[in-house]
């Protein structure tokens, strides 16, 4: 008899949750929204935020970011650029 796979027993559970039988929450029903968490939406899902990649020394990174966490005042090394850039945008005129 060949040996069983490792994933047989989870393709079985699966199958079977398909089919109406195990694998289904018995508290909720279908009529309950799912609970999602409480935690607010970070930069990655705000529209207005864009990821790009720069160049930084390691010894200036590690110093602001200790500087950073050392204030408490809950910004990051992202919030600093941008206001930094921000500032000299309104400098510039």
């Amino acid at each position: 008899m060949p040996e069983e796979s490792k994933f047989a027993g989870t393709l079985k559970r699966l199958r079977r949750a398909s089919e109406g039988g195990e694998g289904e929450n018995p508290t909720q029903t279908p009529d309950q929204p799912r609970q999602t968490s409480q935690r607010p939406s970070g930069k990655r899902s705000d529209p207005a935020w864009s990821p790009i990649t720069i160049l930084m020394r390691k010894s200036v990174k590690r110093a602001v970011r200790r500087r950073l966490e050392d204030e408490e005042q809950g910004r990051d090394l992202s919030t600093l650029i941008d206001n930094l850039l921000s500032d000299w945008l309104s400098r510039q005129g």
